[in-house]
């Protein structure tokens, strides 16, 4: 489920619906500052910033991959079919769930509940911790480049 693009990097992975009305542009535009101040960077130790959309009833791959590169040019996007998404939300702390929309409304008007936390992947891509709101920018670009190595503590 974890792009290949994470491996060898600290990675924040946000899940989340290109449909989303608030949380996810706001969290994806928070974390863009954050990629932006991590620019000079070496791209080698250059953190990464996932984000997952949980709808592939409405997310293509494409769709997501634009919706994110919207964003910040290096924002990764994936997605998968609903039980692996499960699975690896659970791993991450996370959760999510398909919210039916009002009875009579068409059968694509649900809307989906997901965290709004940000979790945190070591360069194994391991589970290294959750970030819960609310979000800095500034704070977390700094938290992120200290664990590269960029900034010492």
């Amino acid at each position: 489920m974890v792009p290949g693009e994470v491996h060898g990097h600290w990675t924040l992975v946000f899940l989340g619906v290109a449909h989303c009305p608030d949380v996810c542009p706001t969290t994806l535009a928070d974390r863009s500052r954050a990629q932006k101040e991590w620019e000079a960077l070496p791209e080698a130790r250059r953190p990464r910033v996932l984000f997952v959309s949980v709808d592939p009833e409405r997310d293509s791959p494409d769709r997501i991959g634009e919706y994110a590169a919207f964003f910040h040019r290096d924002t990764l996007a994936a997605t998968a079919d609903i039980p692996a998404l499960e699975e690896f939300a659970r791993s991450l702390s996370l959760v999510f769930m398909k919210v039916p929309g009002p009875d009579g409304a068409p059968e694509d008007s649900y809307s989906i509940d997901h965290s709004a936390a940000l979790a945190l992947l070591d360069p194994q891509a391991r589970m290294a911790g959750v970030i819960q709101g609310p979000l800095e920018p500034a704070a977390i670009a700094a938290d992120l480049a200290t664990l590269t190595g960029a900034v010492r503590p």
